[in-house]
């Protein structure tokens, strides 16, 4: 689809490349108006915007989670909810996700981690139709550091950056309100460990983080019950069918085991139970929207045994 005609205008009389409108469309639809601002001032410094490559549009997401981090991360500190940078992609541009702070990471989240290990220090932040996936109805639990500088730092760091900027990493999933249910299909880094040189700038926040991904789930599991809501959770084996991964670099065994080891540290911690759904539990989620097709698809043909849990 096409910019906004006023803004299509503007590109053309400016003679942008059609293969550079179109990297520039994606980073718009996922990222909202201030991609065009900062295209705008990378435009002023060269000669001829018509010499503007797609590859140069490579540098505007990160000076949009520079500004998006400088403008609302003050916010977060004083419990103000911002726009989500991510940007479900049925808005066309137009905010329509929320970063909601909960203030400081509850003690009963923190209490997951072990004895002597480090407890993520910062502010949790509820996401709202605030996921890169741009799907509807997502819910994403991170853990911001108070200090505008690490969570820059972070923002701005090698990794899949998913959700909240300035996060380590998070757990997501999709919450049906009207039907109380909600499913978590993922526990995932935003940046990639530091190793070597890669990532070397937050060694010293990761390494304070590190349990993040306790922490995350923990959180958003207290916060589904305070809602009252049924909780289902995606296993290990579910991984693969559900992210669609690409068939060259498939989810590993080693990941899968991990993430499962995460739920169930995190589920005992809190005196829950883990278990498999019942045929009627599949009903109801295949009535509602918090699978995605391919899962859906997998539950229809196979049921829901061996992919998910019920808390």
């Amino acid at each position: 689809m096409p910019f906004p005609s006023h803004i299509e205008q503007v590109l053309t009389a400016y003679g942008i490349r059609t293969d550079t409108k179109a990297a520039l469309y994606e980073l718009y639809l996922s990222l909202g108006g201030e991609v065009l601002e900062v295209f705008a001032d990378l435009a002023e410094g060269v000669t001829s915007a018509t010499t503007l490559h797609p590859d140069d549009t490579l540098t505007i997401r990160a000076e949009v989670v520079r500004r998006y981090l400088a403008r609302n991360h003050p916010k977060w500190m004083e419990g103000t909810p911002t726009a989500s940078l991510w940007h479900p992609r049925a808005a066309e541009g137009r905010a329509s996700g929320a970063a909601v702070p909960l203030g400081e990471v509850p003690e009963n989240a923190l209490s997951v981690v072990g004895p002597d290990q480090p407890r993520p220090d910062g502010v949790l932040i509820l996401g709202r139709n605030a996921h890169f996936a741009g799907r509807a109805e997502t819910i994403s639990f991170d853990i911001v550091p108070k200090t505008l500088d690490e969570a820059i730092a972070i923002g701005l760091a090698e990794g899949r950056q998913h959700t909240i900027p300035g996060s380590v990493g998070e757990t997501s999933g999709t919450f049906d309100s009207a039907r109380s249910l909600a499913l978590i299909w993922e526990v995932q880094p935003n940046v990639y460990k530091p190793a070597g040189e890669r990532n070397r700038e937050i060694a010293k926040v990761y390494r304070r983080h590190r349990n993040w991904h306790l922490v995350t789930l923990a959180s958003a599991i207290l916060w589904l019950r305070e809602q009252e809501t049924a909780v289902f959770i995606l296993r290990g084996a579910g991984l693969e069918v559900t992210h669609a991964a690409d068939p060259e670099k498939p989810i590993s065994e080693t990941i899968a085991a991990h993430h499962d080891r995460t739920v169930e540290q995190v589920a005992a911690a809190l005196g829950a139970t883990l278990v498999t759904p019942s045929d009627d539990d599949g009903l109801v989620l295949l009535d509602s929207d918090v699978m995605n097709h391919a899962l859906r698809q997998h539950v229809l043909r196979h049921g829901v045994e061996g992919v998910l849990w019920k808390l």
